[in-house]
């Protein structure tokens, strides 16, 4: 691409970014049943790509539509071309279409299993083709092996339709990303029996639905799955198989450029937490980037951040929420402000909070239900929520650091990381130094759900309506039912020591945070 072509796509890029505050994101379609195979695709801006892929699917393989559904994420649904996907899906039979601004990257597809109602799923990049015969080859195997713990994958096709080019990577490096193309002779027998590979490219993959172990959902940015994923199928269980008959072409030229901007902090990040995750060295990771670009200015800094970025204490949890009224637009900005200072930015998830301006509990409480629902939805083992006034110690990083050290020995249920102490709990039990049992601990402005006990809180806590009404007379507001559940046993809550997290008003009380005022300056 020109430069001045870069210079006009720069330029459209910010004013449409401008744009995105005051455009409405498109409301997602109905649920479409179950079916035997749904085909999902994470689409960013690539209207053209995701049409032609799902009206080539409907096209060329009419021998198996009656058991497909389609399943289309926009992952930038504050974009122009969001309205246009979303009424071609609302005209689809089999088709649906669901927004999702939560955080950007590659790993989105993780939902695409989580949302799926299918035996299985196959994940296919907005701009594939499938060869004649493929998705019934496809479920050909899935019907001959409907309890597969397998990850398949086909042989990627060349461009002029030829020949396949590719069936695995090689464990290679090269520009920045592990895997290189290989070719396994055994593809040219269409016919063929699938044969185990060691990893390939994610363009197509697919699985019965219950074995997907999962992307990290640390993963940010574009990058780092490939050999990852592969081998946590391989850790479950299951076989990385190519099947010779699912071939599939894909689009890799843009020649008006990629809508989205893939960067090195992202990528490194992404290497780091996915191998640390299975126990592979990460040294490999370093070596190849500083070899390739270590002549890239500030390239050394931008390496040592993402690095470190990968071991901060906040990844001990799954998902970071803020929650944040969408009029409360200077109080985002402060909070956002806030999480950069913590080096988390990059993680945090801003959740919309509901307005209920007669009584602002109601709102929180069925705020706080939404982000424990989402993070069942989405197969996380814990998450921290936080309100978009918390401010935090000077030494939040270091406290936090020996708190998860000390968690990881306990079955805890909710983990206060402030909050006022109304009863103090049992004391400290041996050898904990920065967490104590919690006592009848109010306000939630950081508080932390593991997954154990997601489904007992969301049974205790109805969803919007008369018996929400009724829970919330019994109870007052969230913290009042987390802290007396707490306080009961029911829960096995903890705090940390000191709290790391504050609100302004608790720290002008000796009851609250008066004590460190000075010192909750982040």
């Amino acid at each position: 691409m020109s430069d001045a072509r870069h210079l006009l796509v720069d330029v459209l890029g910010k004013l449409d970014a401008a744009a995105e505050a005051d455009r409405p994101i498109p409301e997602p379609t109905d649920p479409v049943g179950h079916r035997s195979l749904c085909i999902g695709m994470s689409v960013y801006d690539d209207f053209d790509g995701a049409y032609f892929t799902m009206q080539s699917i409907r096209l060329h393989h009419p021998e198996v539509a009656d058991r497909l559904s389609i399943l289309i994420i926009d992952n930038h649904p504050e974009g122009l071309q969001s309205q246009a996907l979303r009424d071609v899906v609302a005209s689809t039979d089999n088709a649906r279409y669901l927004p999702f601004a939560g955080f950007r990257g590659t790993a989105v597809r993780d939902l695409l299993f989580r949302e799926a109602d299918a035996d299985f799923v196959c994940c296919v990049d907005s701009h594939v083709l499938f060869a004649p015969g493929a998705l019934h080859a496809l479920l050909s195997y899935f019907d001959e092996h409907p309890d597969t713990d397998d990850l398949i994958q086909g042989p990627l096709w060349s461009d002029d339709l030829k020949s396949r080019v590719g069936t695995h990577f090689l464990p290679e490096w090269g520009a920045g990303m592990y895997g290189r193309w290989g070719r396994d002779d055994r593809v040219d027998d269409p016919s063929g029996q699938p044969f185990e590979i060691g990893m390939q490219g994610l363009g197509v993959f697919a699985c019965r639905r219950d074995a997907w172990p999962g992307f990290n959902p640390r993963f940010r940015g574009f990058g780092g799955e490939e050999g990852y994923i592969h081998e946590k199928f391989r850790r479950s269980g299951g076989r990385v198989l190519c099947l010779p008959a699912f071939g599939w072409l894909h689009r890799f030229a843009r020649p008006t450029g990629v809508p989205y901007k893939p960067t090195f902090d992202d990528r490194i990040r992404n290497y780091h937490i996915g191998w640390s995750e299975i126990g592979w060295d990460t040294q490999p990771i370093g070596d190849h980037f500083f070899e390739e670009y270590a002549t890239n200015a500030g390239f050394g800094e931008v390496f040592d951040r993402a690095v470190a970025q990968s071991t901060s204490p906040f990844g001990y949890f799954d998902a970071i929420f803020s929650l944040n009224l969408d009029s409360a637009v200077e109080r985002r900005i402060a909070a956002e402000h806030r999480y950069g200072q913590l080096d988390i930015a990059w993680r945090v998830e801003r959740v919309s909070a509901i307005e209920t301006p007669g009584n602002h509990h109601r709102g929180c409480a069925l705020s706080w239900r939404g982000m424990i629902d989402t993070a069942r939805r989405r197969g996380y083992q814990n998450f921290l929520g936080l309100e978009d006034d918390a401010v935090f110690l000077d030494t939040t990083r270091e406290v936090l650091a020996g708190a998860v050290a000390e968690l990881d020995d306990l079955e805890w249920d909710v983990c206060f990381l402030g909050g006022v102490e109304q009863t103090a709990g049992p004391g400290a039990r041996p050898g904990q130094r920065f967490i104590k049992p919690a006592g009848y601990v109010t306000c939630t402005h950081a508080t932390a759900i593991h997954s154990r006990v997601f489904d007992r809180i969301l049974a205790d806590i109805p969803e919007d309506g008369p018996d929400f009404d009724r829970w919330l007379d019994d109870h007052v507001a969230i913290d009042q039912y987390l802290g007396s559940r707490c306080a009961s046993g029911e829960l096995n809550g903890v705090i940390l020591t000191p709290r790391v997290a504050s609100q302004p008003a608790l720290t002008t009380f000796a009851d609250g945070d008066l004590a460190l005022r000075d010192r909750y300056v982040i």
